[in-house]
């Protein structure tokens, strides 16, 4: 066999051989491409086959890897989140001991002073009538009136401070409305904030967490005084949806949150208040709603206000469309 070109210049192979009897030579002649095409294409077969291999090996390695690191940065997530639960528990747990110890230190003063005012009031009513005399049954009134308000005040933290155990009792959700209500008051009061309550008086008793329910409504409640400017209006209303759930809302007149803020309200570390709180607070609000098996809505739209829906099962943990 042997190269060369034919009349036309193309390249060719020839091959040939030689017959004794009869004598002659039988020459075979071909273009060399078509002589080496199967060879070529088996060559661009290989080739696309190993290019396709290696691309298919890096796409899953790519995938293989970004999975691997989405499941790390979870991972990190999920921890970081807890190590946050976990010292933001601890913390309300620091809160109600030094709320307990401050609730029993000032207890203790607030009896002797109101045995003292009372015994000065009664004194003075058995004194016969002498110049003042209103006068001074009217300031140990002031006294006694006083003493009872630090009295509700120590007992609201003795309260908060005995709640800090998980307990499911059955509780009226309407008394744990007015108990946030009370810690709040003052600053509503300060900023001229309107708060209105509309409870549903026949609502019935359920199953539930008081300490966690406190918890979340007064998370919510802060985001709302947050949002509010002074002389605005937060109305806090309660009632029953149907046999198993009961509902709560909480609205406000505040700046509202965009559609894009809304979505992501609930997410942890999410916050619109730079510099301000870790931005877990509605995030563990959303998850205490699950464990106790309610669930919690927003409607929100900006310039006009957001509203907050909590709904909660009559018996904790109760699942169901609600």
């Amino acid at each position: 066999m042997t190269e060369t070109k034919d009349q036309k210049g193309r390249e060719v192979l020839m091959a040939y051989t030689y017959f004794a009897s009869p004598s002659f030579a039988l020459i075979l002649i071909k273009p060399r491409s078509e002589v080496l095409q199967s060879w070529y294409t088996l060559k661009s077969e290989i080739l696309l086959i190993f290019v396709a291999s290696v691309i298919a090996i890096l796409l899953v390695v790519f995938k293989i890897t970004d999975r691997l690191v989405k499941q790390i940065e979870e991972s990190d997530r999920k921890r970081l989140i807890s190590y946050h639960e976990i010292e933001h528990t601890n913390k309300l747990a620091s809160i109600g001991r030094l709320a307990a110890g401050v609730a029993h230190e000032i207890n203790n003063p607030m009896a002797i002073i109101n045995e003292k005012a009372g015994l000065m009031k009664d004194l003075i009513e058995s004194m016969s009538q002498f110049e003042q005399k209103s006068k001074f049954l009217q300031l140990t009134q002031s006294i006694l009136a006083s003493v009872d308000r630090c009295s509700t005040i120590t007992h609201r933290l003795l309260g908060f401070a005995r709640r800090m155990d998980v307990e499911i009792e059955s509780l009226n959700l309407n008394e744990v409305i007015v108990e946030v209500f009370g810690f709040l008051e003052k600053e509503a009061l300060h900023r001229n904030i309107d708060l209105e309550l509309k409870l549903d008086e026949k609502l019935p008793e359920i199953l539930s967490d008081h300490g966690q329910l406190q918890q979340v409504f007064l998370n919510i409640l802060n985001n709302a005084f947050s949002a509010v400017k002074d002389g605005g209006k937060i109305i806090i209303a309660s009632w029953e949806r149907e046999q198993r759930f009961v509902g709560v809302s909480i609205q406000d007149d505040g700046v509202g949150m965009s559609e894009e803020t809304r979505k992501r309200i609930f997410e942890p570390f999410f916050s619109t208040r730079k510099g301000y709180g870790t931005g877990l607070g509605l995030s563990i609000t959303y998850g205490i709603v699950q464990k106790l098996g309610g669930r919690i809505e927003v409607q929100s739209k900006e310039g006009e206000g957001t509203t907050f829906t909590v709904l909660l099962p009559k018996k904790s943990g109760q699942q169901g469309e609600a």
